[in-house]
């Protein structure tokens, strides 16, 4: 059985032959603790630099009463007082986390939940994102791409609707991700299929309304019993429906659907805003290379988005991506499998769909909702603003910090006023970071 496979009916025989750290499943994880432990923490200079600045108020305050008490001795209190109370070391402190909670809180109406909050910070630097095709860029539901019927190929509106109908209701008797991508052809006035038996690996056999037995499922078995029609020119179809004794003249009861992945709703957006943001796109897939150049093909309007790497083992991801970073470039990724869960971790910043597997996003640094990619160029705009607002707010503590404690020093900041300005300082650097929130709204998320 290969991984990843489902088990609709059919019973199945296994022999174990690796258990434990012999596994491919345990392999994936070691990548992960490898990727985890090689990836460096963001350090936050203002807070180490906010405790060696109130140091060095304290020494100013001992200097400037020691000062005073030879100019003034009755002023000497006073002035301490107001050196101490006019200094702002937690405006240092909070310009960070103030604006990466913030932005944070942004996000999350974005439908983008943040796990480590100095991810931000690296995502504003980030200059080539890598997708994952299957289950990321692609839904995780097939779509009937054509049609082949009458010897020749078209859409769905060249077949009889009945002839649909009925394809897409015997579909609707299986869970098999293929027959479901035609059940959504099925009408009212579809028939009603009698004895349904489900084949493994073949397909389904059922019963008309008049009697006659029909079949759906792949080429070999469904048209085993149509010799003389010849289907050579079309060999795209992966799902054929047809009766298992045909009417002779009656060639026109044949139907070939071919399948293919579909491109999420919002991937040509996500990749597009991403390109106005200066961000390379590039595909990182395990899927083979003709599937990921046709699937890229149905995303003709962007030619910018590349193909970094095609059936690409989880060893091979990780390899690529650490061959960018050692360039000096700023890497995301953005992945949903276990087999993306090293690269994932060992991106500089990453982003896994909630739809995904569970060891993926305990290694994301974001979690998209509801399979949104737009969320990640999202994510990408609103970190740089928030690293904006995080230059300024450290602006800010430094000019009031440099312009006030001068003026307390030289007795000219009666201690009231220090308190107050003291409170002001640190609510300007709160308000400029709440900016980031202001006109988001809640961006509706779909479970489909």
């Amino acid at each position: 059985m290969v991984a990843g496979s489902l088990n609709l009916a059919a019973p199945v025989w296994c022999r174990i032959e690796r258990l434990g750290p012999d596994t491919r499943y345990q392999q994936i994880v070691n990548l992960v603790h490898q990727a985890l432990t090689e990836k460096p923490g963001w350090m936050r200079m203002a807070d180490r630099f906010a405790g060696y600045f109130l140091w060095g108020v304290l020494l100013l305050a001992l200097l400037g009463g020691l000062a005073w008490w030879w100019i003034d001795p009755s002023r000497v209190v006073w002035v301490v007082v107001s050196v101490l109370v006019v200094t702002c070391p937690c405006a240092f402190s909070l310009a960070a986390p103030s604006a990466l909670l913030a932005a944070a809180g942004a996000l999350a109406r974005r439908g983008v939940l943040v796990r480590h909050l100095d991810a931000i910070d690296t995502l504003a630097s980030v200059r080539t994102v890598l997708f994952d095709k299957t289950g990321t860029l692609s839904d995780t539901r097939l779509r009937v791409q054509s049609v082949w019927w009458q010897g020749r190929v078209g859409a769905e509106g060249d077949v009889p609707a009945t002839l649909l109908s009925a394809a897409g209701a015997l579909a609707a008797q299986s869970q098999h991700p293929a027959a479901q991508a035609l059940a959504g052809l099925q009408q009212e006035q579809a028939p009603y299929w009698l004895d349904v038996k489900e084949h493994a690996g073949l397909g389904l056999q059922a019963q008309a309304p008049d009697g006659r037995v029909w079949r759906l499922g792949a080429a070999s078995w469904a048209l085993s019993g149509h010799a003389d029609l010849v289907v050579s020119p079309w060999a795209g179809a992966r799902v054929w429906l047809a009766p298992v004794a045909p009417l002779q003249g009656r060639a026109d009861e044949v139907l070939g659907f071919a399948l293919d992945e579909q491109p999420r709703a919002e991937a040509a957006a996500a990749l597009a805003e991403l390109r106005a943001q200066g961000v390379e796109a590039a595909v990182l897939s395990g899927d083979q290379p003709e599937r990921v150049q046709h699937f890229i093909a149905q995303l003709a309007s962007l030619p910018a988005l590349s193909v970094l790497g095609a059936a690409a083992s989880p060893e091979r991801k990780l390899e690529l991506l650490r061959a960018r970073q050692q360039g000096g470039q700023v890497v995301a990724m953005v992945g949903d499998g276990i087999n993306d869960a090293p690269v994932l971790a060992s991106a500089s910043v990453s982003f896994a769909l909630d739809q995904g597997a569970a060891l993926a996003q305990s290694q994301a640094d974001f979690i998209v909702l509801g399979g949104r990619l737009t969320g990640v160029s999202q994510a990408v705009d609103i970190s740089r603003r928030a690293m904006r607002i995080v230059r300024q707010n450290l602006v800010w503590s430094a000019s009031y910090n440099a312009v006030c404690i001068p003026l307390a020093l030289m007795g000219w900041l009666p201690p009231w006023l220090a308190g107050l300005g003291m409170a002001l300082s640190s609510l300007a650097v709160v308000l400029n970071a709440l900016r980031l929130g202001a006109g988001q709204r809640r961006a509706p998320v779909s479970r489909a």
